[in-house]
């Protein structure tokens, strides 16, 4: 019962647009009969705070700087932190974590611990260098960039809500280009849907160069990786994403939407999503999962981690992509 949905699927590694599909929809043959809301491509045109999807920032930024290890560990028994005036909490109190479990359990405080750590300079340096803020490029009409301030515009709490997804605005497409950077092995790649233009007579007349941007290096990606595979295993907040003979690498996301009323966080709309790669080892699609306003349960873990796992386990099947078993072996199966 959401008010609006967006899929992107991706090949990580080229850029390569696979499927978008938006709720609600329009048919292009009766173009006439539908309004603005409908023919939106909400994949790249719609701005929204991305909430924990967006702790890939500190995440992988403390590992790239070397500012925590694995088994760093961070105390947030509290439940809360305070950060420039403002009390930042935990859905629920987690107690003392290590680095990996911060990601895995998707602790506010234990993100906010890190971002800190790092400083507002770095924090803003990766989320750039993972392309937030800017338009990624995709040869779709439309696309917007969102927007995240420059440091010297934050606020004493700024740190705080940044770690954890708040203060940007993020298209869902940015999102899944970022954590394709982690499953291609740190490059930023350029999402496109035409590879080539071919004439008539079989000559090519146009085709797409491919642009590798590395954002983090190749030891990083790999360690945030396997941090990302906990996440849809038991202890994670997506275990509901756990595809069928594949491992999956990804993360949740649920976010408060601003009531254009109070001008404050809402306490009823959300945005909750879902990020993430599949099979995680040798990944053969990125796609993210954005549910606008669900109603009832709003966690991206029972809202929108579900909607990844169906449309992974379809498309893998789909495209004959092998199943592993419980040791990690291969077992080919076809369609």
């Amino acid at each position: 019962r959401a008010s609006a949905a967006t899929v992107i699927m991706m090949d990580p590694f080229t850029g390569e647009i696979l499927s978008i599909a938006n709720r609600p929809a329009f048919n292009p043959n009766l173009r006439d009969r539908s309004n603005d809301r409908e023919r939106r491509n909400r994949a790249i045109t719609d701005c929204y705070e991305p909430g924990s999807t967006f702790k890939i920032i500190v995440g992988t930024a403390a590992l790239e700087e070397e500012a925590v290890k694995l088994d760093t560990t961070f105390d947030c028994s509290r439940g809360s932190v305070k950060v420039g005036g403002r009390v930042i909490n935990d859905a629920h109190k987690q107690g003392v974590l290590t680095f990996r479990e911060v990601i895995q359990k998707s602790s506010n405080v234990g993100s906010v611990m890190v971002g800190m750590k790092l400083g507002r300079e770095k924090v803003y340096k990766y989320a750039k260098a993972f392309g937030f803020g800017e338009k990624t490029g995709i040869d779709l009409p439309g696309e917007v960039s969102c927007w995240i301030r420059t440091p010297d515009k934050w606020s004493g709490m700024s740190i705080g809500s940044i770690a954890i997804g708040q203060e940007v605005a993020v298209t869902p497409l940015q999102v899944l280009r970022a954590y394709s950077a982690i499953a291609n092995g740190g490059f930023l790649v350029t999402p496109h849907v035409v590879s080539k233009v071919i004439n008539p007579d079989g000559h090519i007349l146009w085709s797409f160069k491919p642009d590798y941007k590395r954002v983090i290096s190749q030891r990083t990606a790999e360690t945030f990786k396997e941090i990302l595979k906990t996440v849809t295993e038991e202890g994670g907040t997506a275990k509901a994403a756990a595809v069928s003979g594949n491992f999956v690498a990804g993360k949740t996301g649920t976010a408060q939407m601003i009531d254009p009323v109070t001008k404050s966080y809402s306490k009823e709309k959300f945005v909750s999503s879902f990020v993430g790669y599949v099979p995680a080892d040798n990944p053969r699609i990125a796609m993210i999962v954005v549910i606008y306003e669900p109603k009832g349960q709003v966690y991206g873990g029972v809202v929108a981690a579900p909607a990844f796992k169906r449309i992974a386990e379809n498309a893998l099947s789909y495209m004959n992509v092998p199943r592993e078993d419980a040791d990690g072996n291969m077992l080919v199966v076809s369609r």
